[in-house]
Order: C-alpha cells, then sequence, then structure tokens
C-alpha cells in the first residue's frame, strides 16, 4: 500500500468518527489516533498464492487445482487470464478447509482380511466336538475314556 491509500483511510476515518474532545475539535493527537484506526480498518488480509496453499495444506499444487475443479476450495481469481488462471486463496478459506476435512477415526489394529485359509481353527474343532450328538459333552468323554481304556487292554 502506498501513503496516499493510508491518508485516504485516515480521512475516510474521520468522517464517520467524532473527535475525542467534541468543544476541541480535531487536534494532532486525534488525527493521529484516526490514521491508526483508519489503517487496521482499511487492512485486507494478504491472500496465498497457489504454491504457498500447497505449502500449507502440506499437498501438491495439482492436488489444489483438483480440489478447485471439483469446487472443495475456494479461490480469487487474480489477473484476467481466461485460460491460465492465477489463483490466489484466503487464509480464512484455507482455515475452513482444515476445519470441514479435520476427522478422527479409531483404528482397529487387526489385520482387515483374515490371513488363514478355510481350515478351522483346534478352538473350532473342540466346539464342534463339544456340541455335536445333541451337545452330550458327558457322553463323549465317557465314550473316549472307555475307548482308551479298550485299547490299552489290547496291548
Amino acid at each position: 500500500m502506498n501513503r496516499s491509500d493510508f491518508q485516504r483511510a485516515a480521512f475516510s476515518y474521520a468522517k464517520l468518527a467524532q473527535p475525542l474532545d467534541p468543544d476541541q475539535g480535531w487536534r494532532t493527537e486525534d488525527v493521529q489516533l484516526a490514521f491508526v484506526a483508519g489503517m487496521e480498518a482499511l487492512a485486507l488480509p494478504r491472500l496465498l498464492s497457489l504454491p504457498e496453499a500447497a505449502r500449507v495444506l502440506n499437498v501438491s499444487p495439482s492436488t489444489i487445482n483438483d480440489l478447485v475443479r471439483h469446487g472443495e476450495l475456494a479461490f480469487v481469481q487474480a489477473g484476467r487470464g481466461t485460460e491460465r488462471r492465477h489463483l490466489t486463496f484466503s487464509q480464512d478459506e484455507i482455515a475452513s478447509f482444515i476445519r470441514r476435512h479435520t476427522q478422527r477415526t479409531n483404528y482397529d489394529p487387526t489385520p482387515k482380511t483374515a490371513r488363514r485359509g478355510s481350515r478351522k481353527t483346534k478352538l473350532e474343532l473342540a466346539i464342534e466336538r463339544a456340541t455335536a450328538n445333541d451337545g452330550d459333552f458327558s457322553a463323549q468323554c465317557e465314550a473316549r475314556r472307555a475307548a482308551a481304556k479298550a485299547k490299552a487292554k489290547k496291548k
């Protein structure tokens, strides 16, 4: 900004504001205060260029172009080009994009796919044996004991 912009901002503020002491009118201190307040009111946030926005979001410039193309990131077109637009981005828009795309997920540490084949595990086989024959587990145990005794006698 050049000096004339600052002066215009101060004068516009002075037109809208009242002096600190209305009886004495505008004094030097009042004008200085109006000048500083006008500069603050005139200050616009700095726009980020495409490479700067890519650096802030930690992505490549082509990713930023894709986000713009899909309407996920608003931009300000600087310049007159129609073929190659000069894109600039508001810092508030970048912050809004970050807020919209921030997510928290809890990942399950177990593998997403089963790494074993179609064979049953020992536990699954034991459960099958225990529940076979109407789930009479004690009868199965007795039958196994009897078979083991008969086998031992033959030897």
